[in-house]
C-alpha cells in the first residue's frame, strides 16, 4: 500500500495493488473523527464527534508495519499531556466488518479474529500494515487552531494510526459503493423460486425443528460450541436472510401429546433476541383459521392477495413464523404463496421506470382501523437509498410496502391520481398471479403491459401446501405471503366413499367425524422483530469470523446492507 497528500493536507489518497479498487481519499476531519484514540475500548463509543474537528491539516501520513509503529511509538503510548487522550494503536486489528477501528477490550469477544482468514500470517503484528497519520495544529497564520482555553493540540494526540486492511474496508469512493450494492440488493436472480440450489419438496432450504433445539441445549452448556456453519440455529438464520424464507420440519403438533411450549415461541424467541414481538393486536401467539364475524380477513377462507403483515406500523414485524398444526382431509385449496417484492421493485425499475418512479416517490396509506385498533402510517410502496440527488431512481432498493388488504385513501394531488393507479395496477400484477390475464377493454394498463408484468408473478411466485409438522418461517419485510381461497369438500368424500364400497368406509368415517370437530386449516403464528432477529445472525457471523453484513442482501428495513 501506498499514499500521497492531497491538496493543502486536507485528505489523504491510499492505493493498494492489492485491493480489488485500487484507489481511495479519507478527509482529513474523517480520519480525526474515526481515529482510534476517540473510540472507548470496552464500550466502542466514540468520545469525538464530527462536529468537534479543530481543522487540523495531515503534515504527514506513512504505510508502516505494525511492529515498527509499537517500537517508534512505546515510548509514546500514555497520555498525550496531563489529562489528555492516549495514544491508540489498532493491534491486534479490529475484526472483519466492525465499525469500529479497534478491537478494543471487550468489544468482540468470541470473534474470530483477522488472522484466521489467511493461510499466512498477513494479519500477524509482523505483516499487518498501518496508516500513520502525524496532524499539523497550527493555523495557516501559525498560531494554535484552537483558542488557549481549549486547546486540542495538548489534549489530543498529535498522531493517529488505522489498520489499512479496516479503511480498505470503509472506502466509500463511487466503485466502492457500487460494488458493495452489488452485493446487497435484492435481485430476481436470487428470488425464490429462481435459486434452484435445494432438492427439497417445498423447493426452499428445510431445516429439521429438532437440529435447532438441539443447538439451542448446546449453546447454553457451552455458548460458543453450537455456533459453527452447520448448526439448525445458523443454517435457519442463513437461509432466511439469503432466500427470504425457509421450512422447519419435524415440528411437534400442539395438543395435550405435544410440548407446552408452541414451537413458534421455541424458534420465534431463539432467533429474536430472546423474545416475540408485535403482540399487541393478535397477541404474541396467534391462530390462523377460518371463523364467523372474523376480524382479519386472514381468519376467513377466502383467498388472500401476497402481501405484507402490519404494514401500518412504524417498524412492521420483520420475521413470520407459521406453523401448520391441522389440514383437514377434505380440505380444498388453501395453498401458502410466497413473493420477493423487493425483487419484483427492482424488476419494476427495469421494465417501467416511470411506475417505478411513481410509486418511489407517492405516500400509501396504511391503515388497521376497528374496535380496539386505530393505527395508520403514510409510506412509499418503493423506499430508495438517501443520495444527494434524490431525483435519481438507480438507488439501491431498501425497502418495499405493499398491504393491498390494509390500505386506506391516497393522499396526493388529484393530478397525480391516475398515474399512481396504473403504476399500483404494474406492481400488483408483477406479485399476484391471480389476476386475470383478459382484464375488461378500459383497464388501466395496456394488454402488453398486463401480459409483461403477469408474466413475472407466473414465474416467479412459490406456492405449496402446508402440512401439519412444517414451519413456514420468512422475512415479513422482503417477502410477500398470502394464500389461496378454501373450502370443505365433504361433498367429495361422500361420493368417493360410495364409489370406493365398504373397504374404506370405517377409515374414512372417522376422518370426517374428526374434521367436523377441528379446523379445517389451521396455522399457529408469531413475529420477531427485524433488528434483533437480524442482530442474531450478525452476532453469530462475527463469531464464525465472517464479514457480519457482507453476505447479507438488504432485509427491506429501511436501510442498506452494503457496509462492510
Amino acid at each position: 500500500a501506498a499514499v500521497t497528500m492531497a491538496s493543502e493536507e486536507a485528505a489523504v489518497t491510499m492505493a493498494s495493488a492489492a485491493a480489488a479498487i485500487t484507489t481511495t481519499t479519507f478527509d482529513a476531519a474523517w480520519l480525526w473523527s474515526n481515529c482510534p484514540s476517540g473510540i472507548h475500548p470496552d464500550s466502542g463509543q466514540r468520545t469525538r464527534t464530527p462536529g468537534q474537528f479543530p481543522g487540523w491539516r495531515i503534515a504527514s501520513a506513512t504505510i508502516l508495519d505494525a511492529e515498527s509503529a509499537l517500537l517508534s511509538d512505546s515510548a509514546n503510548n500514555s497520555m498525550s499531556s496531563s489529562g489528555g487522550v492516549p495514544l491508540v494503536l489498532p493491534i491486534p486489528p479490529p475484526p472483519l466488518g466492525s465499525a469500529h477501528p479497534i478491537l478494543g477490550n471487550n468489544l468482540f469477544r468470541g470473534v474470530v479474529p483477522q488472522s484466521s482468514h489467511s493461510s499466512s500470517s498477513s494479519s500477524s503484528v509482523e505483516q499487518q500494515k498501518l496508516l500513520r497519520i502525524v496532524w499539523d495544529a497550527t493555523a495557516n497564520d501559525g498560531s494554535s487552531s484552537i483558542g488557549d482555553d481549549n486547546d486540542a493540540a495538548d489534549h489530543y494526540p498529535s498522531r493517529s494510526y488505522f489498520d489499512v486492511r479496516w479503511l480498505q474496508q470503509w472506502q466509500c469512493d463511487e466503485l466502492a459503493l457500487e460494488k458493495r450494492r452489488r452485493g446487497s440488493e435484492v435481485t430476481t436472480a436470487i428470488a425464490i423460486p429462481n435459486i434452484n440450489k435445494y432438492d427439497t419438496d417445498s423447493g426452499l432450504f428445510e431445516v429439521d425443528y429438532n437440529d435447532i433445539v438441539a443447538a439451542l441445549e448446546e449453546s447454553r452448556d457451552e455458548p460458543r460450541r453450537s455456533r459453527n456453519r452447520d448448526c439448525g440455529l445458523f443454517t435457519l438464520l442463513r437461509s432466511i436472510f439469503t432466500d427470504g424464507a425457509s421450512l422447519v420440519t419435524n415440528v411437534p403438533c400442539i395438543d395435550d401429546s405435544g410440548p407446552s411450549v408452541s414451537p413458534v415461541e421455541v424458534i420465534g424467541t431463539a432467533i429474536g433476541g430472546g423474545r416475540l414481538s408485535h403482540g399487541a393486536l393478535y397477541g404474541d401467539i396467534f391462530h390462523v383459521k377460518s371463523i364467523p364475524s372474523a376480524h382479519n380477513i386472514a381468519y376467513t377462507s377466502h383467498d388472500l392477495a401476497p402481501h405484507q403483515d402490519l404494514a401500518y406500523y412504524e417498524s412492521p414485524p420483520g420475521i413470520q413464523l407459521l406453523h401448520c398444526v391441522a389440514v383437514s382431509p377434505t380440505l380444498v385449496g388453501g395453498e401458502s404463496v410466497l413473493i420477493d417484492c423487493m425483487a419484483a421493485a427492482e424488476r419494476l425499475r427495469h421494465l417501467a421506470p416511470d411506475y417505478f418512479r411513481t410509486l418511489a416517490t407517492c405516500p400509501a396509506t396504511f391503515v388497521k382501523q376497528r374496535d380496539g385498533a386505530c393505527m395508520t402510517y403514510q409510506r412509499p410502496h418503493i423506499v430508495l437509498k438517501e443520495d444527494a440527488d434524490s431525483d435519481c431512481i438507480d438507488r439501491e432498493i431498501v425497502s418495499v410496502n405493499w398491504s393491498p388488504p390494509f390500505e386506506g385513501p391516497v393522499c396526493i394531488g388529484q393530478d397525480r391520481v391516475r398515474s399512481y393507479y396504473k403504476a399500483y395496477a404494474a406492481f400488483e400484477y408483477l406479485v399476484d398471479n391471480l389476476l386475470s390475464m383478459q382484464p375488461p377493454p378500459d383497464h388501466l394498463l395496456s394488454r402488453e403491459e398486463i401480459h409483461r408484468f403477469g408474466s413475472y408473478a407466473h414465474e416467479n411466485t412459490w406456492e405449496r401446501q402446508l402440512w401439519p409438522g412444517q414451519m413456514l418461517v420468512f422475512n415479513n419485510r422482503r417477502m410477500l405471503h398470502g394464500r389461496r381461497g378454501f373450502a370443505d369438500d365433504k361433498e367429495g368424500v361422500s361420493q368417493r366413499r360410495r364409489d370406493g364400497g365398504n373397504e374404506q368406509q370405517e377409515g374414512e368415517q372417522r376422518e370426517q367425524d374428526e374434521a367436523e370437530t377441528k379446523p379445517i386449516r389451521h396455522l399457529v403464528g408469531a413475529y420477531t422483530n427485524i433488528d434483533d432477529t437480524l442482530c442474531r445472525y450478525r452476532v453469530l457471523l462475527q463469531e464464525l469470523g465472517e464479514p457480519s453484513a457482507a453476505s447479507i442482501p438488504n432485509v427491506g428495513n429501511g436501510t442498506t446492507n452494503s457496509v462492510p
